[in-house]
Parts: C-alpha cells; sequence; structure tokens
C-alpha cells in the first residue's frame, strides 16, 4: 500500500504552533518515524513535505499535489493542537466516508496510549479537499497541554498512527512442539469480543492481572489476541479476546 505522510507545516511562511513544545518538531519527528515503520512493513510511504514555499496555501498546495502525482491510496497529514493550555486529547479530521473509516481506526489506537477521545470530525481543511484518495488529517495532542506532552512519547504515537493504518502484526503461528504463554503487562479485560469493554455486559468481562497464562491457542483479530485456555479460565468459557496492547504472546521452549 502507498501512503502520502504529511508533517504539518515545517516550510517557512508554514509554520506551526508554540506551545510546552514546538509543533514544527513534533510533527516531524512523528512524520519521520511513521514513514520509517510504514517502511518496514513492507508498505511504500511518500513524504509530502514540501520544503520552500512563497505562501502558506502554496506550502498546502505542494503537499496535496505531491499527493495526487504519486496515486497515493492513502494521504495523512499529522498536525499538533493549541488552544487555551487546558483543552487536551485527539481528534481526527475525515470528509469522505472512506476517510472516516480509516480516521476511527487510527483515533482509536492513538486513545489506548492515554488520550482523551475528541472524536472524528469533518472540517473541510484544504488538505482533505484537495486529495484524490481517502485523506486524514491527525490532531496528535494539544502542543500547549501539559496534561498531553506529559503522556506524549514520539515512538509510541508514530506506532500507534501505523497500527491504525495497516493493522499491528499478527502473532507467529503456533507450532505442535511449542509451548506458548499469554505474557499480561497492564492489568486488563478477557472479553469475548473485540468491543470495548464499556460496550459490553458486564457479566462477560473478567478482569485478569498481569502474569504469565499459559494458553493452548492464539490467534490475532482487529488489534486483540484471541486465546484458548487450557481449562474454562473464566465463566463458562475458555476462549476470550485480550487487547494485544496490554498483552504479548511468548514463545516457550
Amino acid at each position: 500500500m502507498k501512503f502520502g505522510i504529511d508533517m504539518g507545516h515545517n516550510c517557512p511562511p508554514d509554520t506551526g504552533a508554540t506551545g510546552i513544545k514546538q509543533e514544527d518538531a513534533l510533527t516531524k519527528a512523528v512524520g519521520t518515524q511513521l514513514i520509517q515503520k510504514l517502511r518496514a512493513a513492507n508498505h511504500t510511504a511518500i513524504d509530502c513535505t514540501p520544503t520552500s514555499a512563497s505562501s502558506v496555501t502554496d506550502s498546502l498546495r505542494q503537499r496535496t499535489n505531491k499527493a495526487n502525482a504519486n496515486n497515493v491510496n492513502v494521504y495523512v497529514s499529522i498536525h499538533f493542537n493549541k488552544f487555551n493550555a487546558k483543552a487536551h486529547g485527539t481528534e481526527v479530521y475525515a470528509i469522505s466516508n472512506a476517510s472516516q473509516g480509516i480516521a476511527e481506526s487510527v483515533l482509536k489506537e492513538i486513545v489506548q496510549l492515554g488520550f482523551y477521545n475528541r472524536g472524528v470530525k469533518d472540517t473541510g481543511f484544504f488538505v482533505l479537499k484537495n486529495t484524490q484518495m481517502p485523506a486524514i488529517l491527525i490532531e496528535c495532542c494539544f502542543c500547549d497541554s501539559q496534561v498531553d506532552m506529559d503522556l506524549f512519547d514520539v515512538e509510541k504515537m508514530a506506532e500507534a498512527i501505523k497500527d491504525g493504518l495497516i493493522g499491528q502484526p499478527k502473532p507467529k503461528e503456533p507450532k505442535a512442539d511449542k509451548k506458548y504463554v499469554l505474557e499480561i503487562t497492564t492489568k486488563t479485560f478477557l472479553k469475548p469480543s473485540t468491543e470495548q469493554a464499556s460496550d459490553l455486559p458486564k457479566d462477560s468481562i473478567f478482569e485478569i492481572e498481569p502474569g504469565d497464562y499459559t494458553i493452548l491457542d492464539v490467534s490475532f483479530e482487529e488489534g486483540h489476541y484471541s486465546v484458548k485456555w487450557p481449562d474454562q479460565s473464566k465463566g463458562n468459557r475458555n476462549e476470550h479476546f485480550v487487547y494485544a496492547g496490554h498483552a504479548k504472546v511468548l514463545e516457550k521452549d
């Protein structure tokens, strides 16, 4: 798949917001790592960020022109918000049905990092209206919010965006001569599906503490491990979904 990555601003006179950290520096750091991660996952990533422009409009037009000229499949514009030092969280913009699905997927991954979910919005920004493919604009978080800047990590943000765009890597297929252990790294829930725990009946979810748990089988679906216990570990079922961000599958001799 081919992605067009736009590191917001970074092209005088198109400069970003100044907060606790400078938006230009943040978008460049996240965008650079995102491109590396997409390429490492065998996707094509085109840097659509211009190096010089005569005006802000020219800067924006160069970004969309490069994406269109390269026939990218998805255009991603990376930004950081600024408001009143109190607002915080993540929001993603999209104006087409296809784009909104991508935006929801990316937003879901970012809020798993702990950022407040400000939703998917449909404001018609220049780069969204002038690209010929599904396009999203990500406001990763607020660069003037101490809450967000304390939480922000470049590598984790780039990884979350990458996972939202292409999905998380599937675990290795279990082998008959190997034993597998599910390592729970953060207190979480065992669930009957990949839905949010808050959307499921309370009697269908079970808390699980950090630790190592022997499992018989494992598969990967929609950001979750589907794991099979050797007995009925919780309730009346021995197959559960667990969010992959809170667990690892280990191969034991």
